[in-house]
């Protein structure tokens, strides 16, 4: 997540996009359902004002941008308030969120019903940059008691109502047409983002949630209050939500133009958000597709019973950058020490919980009880994201098949982003969006449900490659053991000061710090794997480990899994530069217009580097937990370990899909902290009371490297 803002390079249209999705996609499915020929698509409208041909919505108005007076345009730009249920700045009125609509003018003139694209990103409103600076979050003193925020608010009464079209005519565009205070940012920056489908007649909702610029509240991210403050967005496109057209004449206004039927997308927070909601099976939500999305906040900040952070807390950090009440004035005055307390009782409780899953981080896993989701998913995962990792889109995917409710993946091969202007499968990425929406919005017949259950881009070349099931597609596990010495190797946990101000260089790639030669601070080991192997799924090392010093709980002993070349050649790969946040080098390859008059889009496919070693996978654990396994919720028992002792451990990995090429070998690293994840943390306040010291930084262990053993789900190459 990362404060991370996400930008779109544009998207495309082309017609010969549909012929390709059903001759390369479809003819994959693995349903029993014969996918239709390309001859045999026809035109077809299934709701008044929407053109559909070959099963996915067409262009059907001239694009405007938001500048345009909604008097002079097809689209109409408003801002509407929905109302909460709850109080949650304690000011005795249920707090308003500030909802941004884009909808097409003839259905809010009658003329036809439209679907929601519904992006919840926080960001858009207004980020308050001041928070990354030292002595810069407000912190208070008080405790807080959470039950406070669950306080209703007292509701509004309407002293009249007006209709979306009279609201886009008296709409103020100062609303949406705004400089971020202090920055002087974009207001609504990803205003164009959905343009695609705004010209197709999809009405397109921004909503960034309580405590956000423009709405009323708490920032409280993660926990079930925002994701409710959403929820309430989803009811109001239902018509079972009031909204009002400013926040204080008591205005309401009708989502008039809306057919009920409600997408949630959006990357990263935006990606986070939409499974939120799915979990409380709200009326309305038809379908989710989400891309890098949190689906447990544990695990964002914590793996196999350690904080993997520079410091233990992390959710009121993101709180504080998106807490646009801040400005309202220059000081926090607005949400003063209540919200205060707040930011620092939440730090204080994730400090506490040392790493292990505790009650603070249980009401931010999303997947625990999946019983009441009701909707399909689309999801997208970068496989070179180290920000958001793939466990979070593997464990979201399980959530949907527990509720047996349809659900895809899409693995690319770029970092933390989206797959805007890029191909998957020779289609368009907003082609198959398109496809999707189409059916769950509008029950279009394009097969679309029967693509299979796996789309992956290969590391080797970007081609695309189809699996009809994510647990079930190994055909083999392949146990890739090393030919180490008998004798135990002393690990020590090292100064990264040298490396740190090496990563802030200006070409450093992470791969070179885990191949250097460092016998103190880390251990490599070669395995035995054969060549062309596809590892598919979640590897497994497994070591036998002896915390050596003593210390306190929250060790961490890392892992990582590398590609190189046997005769240590430089290779091209796939994979981003400098920071975990970053995204793949990119180039454009050609233009296309999409339709309704808008300036072409730009298609783009990722770029190989040179390197001489690939990050496969990474795993991080607590050298106190040898217990602690893969589903955090199933662990039990924390800090059992005693130094001296030794413990069989098995370091989960990031679940990936990857490819060995001929002549290539596998390298196992294991070390005590991972410094692109383990970063040292500028956050220092006085105002807080509570140690937030992550680990004891003078620790170290020893390995069994006999006992090295890494288990591999392997399929075959294609």
């Amino acid at each position: 997540m990362e404060y991370s803002l996400y930008r779109r390079n544009g998207v495309l249209l082309r017609k010969a996009a549909v012929i390709l999705f059903a001759s390369a996609l479809l003819s994959g499915c693995a349903s029993g359902t014969e996918a239709r020929k390309p001859e045999e698509e026809k035109t077809e409208t299934t709701a008044a004002g929407m053109r559909f041909e070959d099963g996915m919505a067409q262009p059907i108005l001239k694009y405007s941008s938001a500048e345009t007076p909604n008097s002079e345009s097809e689209i109409l730009r408003y801002c509407v308030y929905v109302e909460t249920d709850h109080d949650t700045d304690g000011d005795g009125m249920a707090d308003l969120v500030k909802v941004f609509v884009q909808v097409p003018r003839s259905a809010a003139e009658g003329n036809y019903k439209a679907a929601s694209i519904y992006d919840p990103t926080p960001y858009p409103a207004g980020t308050v940059e001041k928070t990354k600076g030292v002595d810069s979050y407000p912190y208070a003193e008080d405790s807080f008691d959470y039950r406070r925020l669950y306080e209703p608010g007292m509701k509004r009464t309407p002293a009249e109502e007006v209709s979306s079209l009279a609201a886009a005519e008296n709409a103020d565009p100062s609303e949406y047409l705004y400089s971020v205070p202090d920055s002087n940012a974009r207001g609504y920056y990803m205003t164009d983002d959905y343009d695609y489908y705004l010209i197709r007649g999809y009405a397109v909702i921004e909503a960034c949630g309580i405590g956000t610029y423009g709405s009323e509240g708490f920032e409280l991210c993660g926990l079930d209050l925002e994701r409710d403050s959403h929820k309430c967005v989803v009811e109001w496109l239902t018509g079972d939500r009031i909204a009002y057209t400013d926040k204080t004449r008591c205005i309401a206004v009708t989502a008039d133009w809306s057919n009920g039927n409600v997408a949630m997308t959006g990357c990263s927070y935006g990606g986070t958000l939409p499974f939120e909601v799915a979990v409380t099976g709200v009326k309305g939500l038809k379908t989710i597709i989400p891309a890098a999305g949190i689906s447990n906040w544990y695990e964002y900040v914590n793996s196999q019973g350690v904080s993997i952070y520079s410091v233990p807390h992390y959710t009121e950090l993101l709180a504080s950058y998106n807490s646009g009440s801040e400005f309202l004035d220059d000081n926090w005055t607005v949400v003063n020490n209540e919200y205060g307390a707040w930011i620092r009782q939440t730090a204080k409780d994730q400090t506490e919980a040392n790493g292990n899953y505790t009650d603070v981080w249980k009401i931010m896993d999303y997947t625990r009880d999946p019983s009441k989701i009701q909707c399909s998913a689309l999801i997208m995962e970068g496989l070179n994201d180290f920000n958001v990792c793939l466990k979070q889109a593997d464990h979201m995917f399980h959530a949907f098949r527990k509720a047996g409710k349809p659900a895809k993946l899409i693995l690319h091969q770029d970092g933390h982003n989206f797959l805007f202007g890029k191909k998957v499968n020779d289609v368009l990425a907003d082609d198959l969006i398109n496809l999707w929406l189409s059916h769950y919005l509008y029950d279009a017949d394009n097969g679309i449900e029967t693509l299979p259950e796996v789309s992956v881009q290969s590391n080797i070349d970007g081609t695309w490659k189809t699996y009809d099931s994510w647990d079930q597609a190994a055909d083999t596990i392949l146990h890739a053991k090393t030919n180490a010495d008998t004798q135990p190797i002393l690990i020590q946990n090292g100064n990264h000061a040298d490396f740190y101000q090496d990563y802030l260089g200006p070409e450093v790639d992470p791969e070179v710090y885990f191949m250097k030669e460092d016998a103190e601070h880390k251990a490599v080991f070669t395995l035995d794997a054969p060549d062309g192997i596809t590892i598919y799924g979640v590897p497994k090392v497994h070591v036998r480990l002896s915390p050596a010093t003593s210390g306190a709980d929250n060790r961490m002993v890392s892992a990582v899994l590398l590609d190189v070349a046997a005769d240590g050649s430089p290779f091209p790969a796939y994979m981003t530069k400098r920071s975990l946040r970053d995204v793949l080098p990119e180039k454009t390859i050609d233009t296309y217009e999409f339709g309704g008059g808008h300036k072409a889009g730009k298609l783009k496919e990722f770029v190989a580097s040179p390197t001489s070693a690939k990050i496969i996978s990474k795993a991080w654990m607590d050298l106190m937990d040898p217990e602690a396994g893969y589903i955090p919720s199933e662990d039990k028992a924390y800090g059992t370990a005693k130094d001296g002792e030794w413990y069989d451990y098995t370091l989960y990995m990031i679940p990936k899909v990857y490819t060995l090429m001929p002549g290539h070998q596998l390298k196992l690293v294991i070390l005590a902290e991972d410094p692109y994840r383990a970063r040292m943390s500028d956050i220092e306040d006085a105002t807080r009371d509570f140690d937030d010291t992550r680990i004891d930084p003078e620790y170290s262990f020893r390995i069994d490297p006999a006992s090295v053993d890494v288990e591999l789900p392997v399929v075959s190459a294609g």
